[in-house]
């Protein structure tokens, strides 16, 4: 018995010291499983593209049969800096080269299944043409050791990654195919179901070129940090970017010392869809894509930088769509003069003749626009302005031809607008003026920079809210707050029909509009607002105004600003009437608030011009004066026997003592 347990018990202790052995393999398992930075000590360091086929054989496991996979743009050496600030930072080599489970590796790697994590990408390029015809795989476009999020490419990035293979891509058929270029990445045509969007990113140049402007730089003109930089730039707070509130952040990074600001615009694909075409086919007019309505435009956002380096995207208002060239659009276009008029985009861009011939792009570029082939009268007085000598603007430089409204229905403000695009610091070179912020106020540049331009001065009903605003009375609202849906202002203005409302006849009118203005919301009283405009231009533009010193240059019955008054009147089918206003307006006891800053001077004297006005009434009076006279003769009677009267009261006592001393 004992010497069976004596053979057994080694049998025992061999099998335990066998277990023993065994477990580092369990607990340790996991730290014998390839590392990142094992992969890293080759593939992480540049010298590995120095070391020869032969040198790199003897570093990896030969295999043969295999069919070596093109590397694409992928590289053996990877930049750890790139790849942790990468899309795919977060992931670990093995996550994705799945079949390396030991070092060394085999010699070749299984293509990687980009499909396991991004299957929905996969299937769409899997059904496009793009695919059938070239086999491509991911890696052959995007790096996935280097590539970032989609969204923090800019659009020559974007194109770039096409211009890898579409070296030679022959766009001779677009019309200004560099222009196109300039703005738009290659997938905005060629990947219809992604969706687009524009976006704005206000640059300076820095060194001739181009550069975002940073954080630090914005909060330094704008004077704001971290979410009050939203609040500085939204000046309305409605959640979006206006038009003027872009002009003004611009103003303030030109006055913070920034040189030539501006914004650039892209138009990017925000959404991806890697169904891509190999022609765009369907274009058959311009108006597919310039128009508000246009897919490209479903989103148009400003890229404000972020303290961190990247930049946050803000809502900018559909309205930015109407600006200046170089991306005109149809919706706005069919508000503007040139379509009102029936001009047509051929009747200007002649040389859009054909789009598609034989089944071909045929359209030539469009070369310079000739507005004097309809604007020859103008052409001819503008050469002949020291404006255009100096500068040698041509007239989309100031207009946008595709936009632009009736001269008659811009206010003084959007003229006054159109000068400062280029004459940003106006306001600072007329501080010789005499209160120049109150004659910046109510005229626009042109009444005094072109002499010889017809002027005048605009009256216009207003309301006042509740915080102050004035805001411009329609049609709808003034016949709201009179009670009268169809009502013809005009006529219940000029009660006398003479075609020229007086000074009372105007006051009369806001005192019933005054008596109702409750029935209104939010609306405190109603005035007139008043412009100073000229009411026919002439583009002959002098460099300097008259830098008048003596006050009655302008503020006098004399002065051409002063040639016409008129009254602006809203009609129902949102047009505006403009009826001749009597002039005692500026200075009679009339009662109408809003006009305080209008004033003549030196009308003590009876002139002749006071003459003509007088007669004017007169006529205008017409026999209705054999009415005044009797009513006149009436009064005076009625008068006369109570003066009578009274007199004979007064002196009753007198009379009697009289009477008194006679006896």
């Amino acid at each position: 018995m004992r010497s069976k347990q004596m053979t057994y018990c080694p049998g025992i202790l061999v099998l335990v010291f066998a277990f023993l052995l065994s477990l580092p393999v369990f607990f340790l398992a996991d730290a014998w499983a390839v590392s990142d930075d094992d992969c890293l000590s080759c593939h992480g360091s540049s010298d590995i593209l120095d070391i020869s086929k032969a040198d790199r054989l003897d570093m990896v496991v030969p295999v043969t049969g295999i069919k070596k996979v093109s590397p694409g743009v992928t590289s053996l050496y990877v930049d750890q800096d790139k790849y942790a600030s990468s899309v795919h930072g977060d992931l670990s080599c093995t996550d994705c080269h799945t079949d390396i489970t030991q070092l060394p590796h085999k010699q070749y790697l299984a293509p990687v299944d980009c499909s396991m994590c991004h299957s929905d990408i996969a299937e769409q390029y899997k059904k496009s043409r793009h695919f059938k015809v070239s086999h491509k795989p991911c890696w052959a476009c995007h790096n996935p050791h280097e590539e970032v999020p989609v969204e923090q490419l800019n659009q020559k990035q974007r194109i770039s990654i096409c211009l890898r293979c579409h070296k030679k891509t022959s766009h001779d058929w677009l019309p200004q195919p560099e222009t196109h270029f300039k703005y738009l990445e290659c997938t905005v045509c060629h990947s219809p179901k992604a969706t687009k969007g524009m976006f704005l990113q206000f640059y300076s140049k820095k060194d001739g070129k181009q550069a975002p402007i940073t954080y630090s730089e914005f909060t330094k003109a704008l004077g704001a940090q971290g979410k009050d930089l939203y609040v500085k730039i939204d000046l309305n707070k409605d959640g979006q970017l206006e038009p003027f509130e872009i002009k003004a952040v611009l103003k303030q990074l030109k006055a913070a010392g920034l040189k030539d600001c501006g914004l650039r615009e892209q138009i990017l694909v925000t959404n991806l869809y890697h169904n891509f075409t190999y022609k765009v086919k369907n274009i058959k007019d311009c108006a597919m894509c310039h128009t508000s309505m246009s897919p490209f435009y479903k989103t148009v956002e400003a890229e404000i930088p972020d303290k961190d380096g990247s930049f946050k995207k803000y809502p900018v208002s559909r309205a930015y769509l109407a600006k200046m060239p170089p991306i005109p659009n149809q919706h706005a276009y069919l508000k503007s003069v040139h379509a009102e008029n029936g001009v047509t985009c051929l009747d200007c861009h002649s040389e859009f003749k054909v789009l598609k011939k034989n089944g071909k792009m045929v359209v030539k570029s469009p070369g310079i626009v000739v507005c004097a082939n309809c604007h020859s009268d103008i052409m001819d007085k503008y050469k002949k302005s020291l404006h255009y000598r100096v500068s040698k603007k041509i007239c989309y430089n100031c207009h946008n031809p595709h936009s632009v409204k009736p001269f008659s229905q811009l206010t003084a403000q959007q003229r006054k607008a159109i000068c400062q695009k280029c004459h940003t610091d106006a306001l600072q070179q007329h501080k010789w003026l005499s209160q120049p912020n109150v004659h910046f106020r109510y005229l626009e540049c042109t009444m005094c920079h072109s002499p010889k331009a017809s002027k005048g001065i605009v009256y216009y009903f207003r309301g006042i809210t509740s915080d102050g605003r004035a805001v411009r009375l329609a049609y709808k609202d003034l016949a709201t707050i009179l009670g009268k849906p169809k009502v013809d202002i005009a006529e219940y203005i000029n009660k006398a029909q003479s075609g020229r409302v007086s000074a009372f006849e105007l006051a009369a009118f806001l005192k019933d509009l005054n008596k109702n203005v409750k029935k209104t919301k939010d609306l405190k009283y109603i005035d007139v607002g008043v412009h100073l405009i000229v009411l026919k231009p002439v583009h002959n533009f002098t460099d300097k105004g008259l830098k008048a010193k003596d006050c009655i240059v302008c503020h006098s019955a004399n002065a051409s600003f002063y040639s016409k008054v008129l009254l602006e009147i809203p009609q129902r089918d949102g047009g505006i009437q403009t009826l001749p206003l009597d002039k005692s307006v500026l200075t009679g006891a009339h009662g109408i608030s809003g006009v305080s800053d209008f004033y003549l001077l030196g009308e003590h004297r009876l002139t002749k011009k006071d003459i003509e006005d007088l007669w004017y009434t007169i006529k205008s009076i017409g026999y209705r004066w054999i009415d005044i006279i009797g009513v006149m003769i009436i009064l005076g009677g009625l008068g006369f026997v109570g003066l009578h009267s009274l007199f004979r009261i007064l002196t009753i006592k007198n009379r009697r003592k009289s009477r008194k001393y006679d006896k």
